[in-house]
C-alpha cells in the first residue's frame, strides 16, 4: 500500500545544516541593512528555511523584517505595509564575533526560484549597530542552494524611516552588502514519475536501467512490479548516484543553449518564409502596375489626339493664376509664423528635458529616495554564460534587421 501512496516531498529537513558566509571587510557601519535572497531551481528540492542570520556590531534593539509578496519580480517595495516582522530582541554590542538572531519561531521558507526580502534594522542611536560592505560581485554569496544578493544600507534609526539620522537627504544607501551569517535547512524533493526530469543524469540512468533490468527474463527484478521499483526511486536522495549541484547546472544550461539555437532556427524559418512571400508579393504588384501604365498610356495618347482638335485658349486663366500667386504669398507668410510658433515650442521642451535629465542626474548613485522601489538582479546565469548569450542574441539581431532592411529597401524600390 506504501507503494501506492508515494510522497512528493521528504518529512524532514536535512540535518547537515548549512551556514552561508559572506565577505567581511568592514567598510561601513550603520541602523540597518536589506537585501535580497533567492532559492536556486537547480536541485530537485521543496523548499529552503532559514533559521536565523548573524550579524555584528554594536547591535543594541534589533528587528527582521521579510517581504510579504511572493512575486517580487525583479523589485522590492521600501514601504512598511509591504514587510513582516519576524524578529525583535535587544542584542549586547558585538564587534569581533558574529551575534545569530534565531528565525526558528518565524523561519524564512522559500520555494525554487522565489525571492524574498530581508531587513535588519537597529534603533540604536549613532551610527555603529550593523557591519555592513560597498558592493564588490554581481552576488554577495552563491552555492548549490540560495543566492544572497547586493542591497541597500538604511541609516535612519526608525524602522523604514525616510530621514536619515543628520536631519537631511536620503535615508538608503544602494550597492550595499550584507555581512554576516546564514543558516538554513533544505527540504528535497522526491521521486515521482513526474518528477524525473528534476533529477540530474546518473539518477535518470539509474532509474532507466532498473526497469531494463526488470524487463529481462533472467534478471532477479523481474519478480518486482512496477510500484515497488517506483517506491525504491522514492526513498533515494538525489545524490546517491553521485550527481552534484555543478554537474546538473552544466547540464540544464546545455539544455537551454540546445533550447535556444532551436527558437533561432525556428525565427530564421519563418523569417525566410515571411520574406518569400512578400518577394511574391511584390512581383505581382509589380506586374499589376505594369499593366496599369500600359493602360494609362495608351488613354493619355487618346486623350492628345482630342485635344490637337481644339482651337484657341481661355484668356481668364491668367487673372485666376495671379489670384492664386496671392494666395500663395499669403500662406507662405502664415508657415512662417506658425515656423516660428513651433520654434519656440521646441525651445521649452528642450528646457523641460534638461530638467529632466537634471532630476534624474541628481538622483542618481548611491543615495536613493525612499519611494524608489529596490531593483535586483534576478539573472542566475554565470557571467561566461550570459556573455555567450548577449552575443548570440546580438548576432540574431543584426541578422534579423539587415534582412528588415532589405525588405524595406525593396519595398521602396517599388513603389
Amino acid at each position: 500500500m506504501a507503494a501506492l501512496n508515494r510522497a512528493t516531498k521528504a518529512n524532514y529537513v536535512i540535518h547537515d545544516r548549512i551556514q552561508a558566509d559572506t565577505t567581511d571587510r568592514e567598510d561601513h557601519t550603520f541602523c540597518g541593512i536589506m537585501f535580497p535572497v533567492k532559492c536556486k531551481d537547480t536541485l530537485p528540492i521543496d523548499h529552503v528555511i532559514i533559521n536565523s542570520v548573524s550579524v555584528r556590531g554594536a547591535l543594541g534593539p534589533l528587528t527582521v523584517w521579510v517581504t510579504k509578496d511572493e512575486n517580487l519580480n525583479g523589485e522590492i517595495a521600501m514601504s512598511k505595509k509591504y514587510w513582516t516582522k519576524i524578529y525583535e530582541k535587544t542584542h549586547t554590542p558585538s564587534f569581533v564575533g558574529y551575534k545569530e538572531l534565531d528565525l526558528s519561531a518565524n523561519p524564512v521558507i522559500l520555494k525554487p526560484g522565489q525571492v524574498k526580502g530581508i531587513y535588519i534594522h537597529s534603533s540604536r542611536r549613532g551610527d555603529e549597530a550593523i557591519v555592513y560592505d560597498n558592493k564588490e560581485k554581481l552576488k554577495t554569496h552563491d552555492d548549490s542552494f540560495i543566492t544572497i544578493l547586493p542591497g541597500r544600507a538604511h541609516v535612519s534609526e526608525k524602522v523604514f524611516g525616510s530621514i536619515p539620522i543628520w536631519g537631511w537627504g536620503s535615508a538608503w544607501r544602494d550597492n550595499r552588502e550584507f555581512v554576516g551569517q546564514i543558516k538554513y535547512g533544505t527540504c528535497h524533493r522526491l521521486w515521482n514519475p513526474s518528477e524525473n526530469l528534476s533529477f540530474g543524469g546518473n539518477f535518470r540512468s539509474a532509474a532507466r536501467i532498473l526497469f531494463m533490468c526488470q524487463r529481462r527474463p533472467e534478471s532477479p527484478f523481474v519478480k518486482l512490479p512496477d510500484d515497488c521499483l517506483f517506491y525504491i526511486l522514492n526513498m533515494m536522495r538525489w545524490d546517491w548516484v553521485n550527481d552534484t549541484s555543478d554537474g546538473m547546472r552544466r547540464e540544464q544550461r546545455g539544455l537551454r543553449r540546445v533550447r535556444r539555437q532551436q527558437l533561432i532556427a525556428e525565427a530564421d524559418a519563418m523569417l525566410d518564409e515571411e520574406e518569400m512571400e512578400g518577394e511574391a508579393e511584390m512581383e505581382e504588384e509589380a506586374e499589376m502596375e505594369e499593366g496599369e501604365e500600359l493602360i494609362s498610356d495608351t488613354e493619355a495618347a487618346n486623350h492628345e489626339q482630342d485635344s490637337d482638335a481644339v482651337l484657341g485658349v481661355d484668356e481668364d486663366n491668367d487673372d485666376d493664376d495671379d489670384g492664386d500667386d496671392d494666395g500663395d504669398d499669403e500662406a507662405v507668410e502664415f508657415m512662417e509664423e506658425d515656423s516660428s510658433d513651433d520654434s519656440e515650442d521646441a525651445d521649452s521642451s528642450s528646457d523641460s528635458e534638461e530638467s529632466a535629465a537634471s532630476d534624474e542626474q541628481y538622483h542618481w548613485g548611491d543615495h536613493v529616495s525612499t519611494r524608489n522601489a529596490f531593483i535586483y538582479n534576478n539573472d542566475d546565469s554565470d557571467s561566461s554564460d550570459s556573455g555567450g548569450e548577449a552575443a548570440e542574441a546580438g548576432r540574431h539581431r543584426m541578422r534579423a534587421m539587415t534582412r528588415a532592411r532589405r525588405s524595406i529597401l525593396q519595398f521602396l524600390r517599388t513603389h
